[in-house]
């Protein structure tokens, strides 16, 4: 963990140190010194940062930490005689600019929204599909559409889906058995209850603490609710070449019919490994009936921009023994057509 983020590591301590001697009372009277100072913290060392690391896909990283760093720049640097006094005085207008930036942005994706809904036909689409696709046009950066992707959806199928899409006869239901509904609904519950105690025994004490807690409670029930209808109204899909597994605000997972090695009934315990994939937000609390192995590992995304690489995966399916004769049916299907 800290090899991978070793660059950003040393940034922020850089920074960090950057910032103690910019505080200084005596540097603060030095408008060249202060001027020098500044020019690192806000330019010099965050293009370095981003040089070394341009490579490795952390282009939201770097923006996120650029436009902080903006932030906090007039708050430790005195900007009285400072070479980049003026820019800040224009910070108002490059706020502007970026609130244009976000409505344009916004508009890409209805745009991109509108345009795939059209496709809606197609099985292998849903509303969450539709919308991730559709992000991934209009936001440049990966890790950041995925974030994004994720919090629409879950605000999505919280106040706005309401009805399942039409059926076929490859949909798969995974929650009518499973007990994965009342385990979400008592989860709901603790949140309600908490939120409230908290709030009542913090708010004579310490009021904007009292709120950021409830905030943070109901957003935390916004994301349970989401993912519980989500789970309620996506369908996993047994295709002529692939598997599509669509669980709750995971990304959907595609797994091609000729990379299955075996799929079986399983509703067994388990030991945590990175090559097992559990299509589970709780993991061992929620159930699963069917272990799927791929004939080698094959990349899963998460949610949050969190990528899994695994040979097994495992899921519940309410329908568990037609699944797997299906699946097993498009198997021999497929190798047939292999051996013609």
């Amino acid at each position: 963990m800290l090899k991978k983020h070793r660059l950003l590591i040393i940034f922020i301590l850089t920074e960090i140190i950057i910032a103690f001697f910019g505080s200084n009372n005596s540097i603060k009277h030095n408008p060249d010194v202060a001027s020098l100072l500044t020019g690192l913290f806000l330019i010099a060392i965050p293009l370095l940062y981003y040089l070394l690391t341009r490579k490795k896909q952390t282009e939201f990283t770097f923006w996120f930490v650029f436009y902080s760093i903006f932030k906090l720049t007039p708050y430790i640097f005195s900007m009285e005689n400072n070479f980049f006094e003026r820019l800040f005085q224009l910070k108002i207008y490059l706020n502007i600019a970026f609130l244009l930036f976000l409505i344009w942005k916004a508009v890409l994706f209805l745009k991109d929204f509108k345009n795939t809904a059209k496709q809606k036909e197609n099985p292998e689409l849903d509303a969450h599909s539709i919308i991730t696709n559709s992000l991934k046009k209009s936001v440049r950066f990966q890790k950041l559409g995925k974030i994004i992707a994720f919090e629409i959806c879950s605000f999505y199928y919280c106040f706005i889906k309401w009805q399942g899409d039409k059926k076929t006869k490859n949909d798969f239901s995974g929650y009518h058995n499973s007990g994965v509904s009342g385990l979400y609904f008592g989860l709901m519950l603790v949140s309600v209850f908490e939120a409230f105690g908290f709030h009542a025994l913090l708010i004579s004490r310490n009021k904007p603490l009292a709120i950021l807690l409830l905030v943070l409670h109901v957003y935390l029930l916004i994301n349970l609710v989401g993912h519980l209808k989500a789970i309620f109204f996506r369908t996993h899909l047994v295709l002529s070449q692939k598997i599509v597994l669509r669980y709750g605000l995971f990304e959907t997972i595609e797994i091609p019919i000729h990379s299955i090695l075996s799929i079986n009934k399983f509703e067994g315990n388990y030991e945590k490994s990175p090559e097992l994939l559990k299509c589970a937000l709780l993991g061992k609390l929620e159930p699963h009936n069917i272990s799927l192995e791929l004939k080698n590992n094959q990349n899963f995304r998460l949610p949050f921009g969190i990528t899994k690489n695994s040979k097994k995966v495992l899921f519940y399916i309410d329908n568990a023994n037609d699944f797997i004769n299906e699946t097993r049916l498009k198997i021999k299907e497929n190798q047939n057509l292999k051996n013609t």
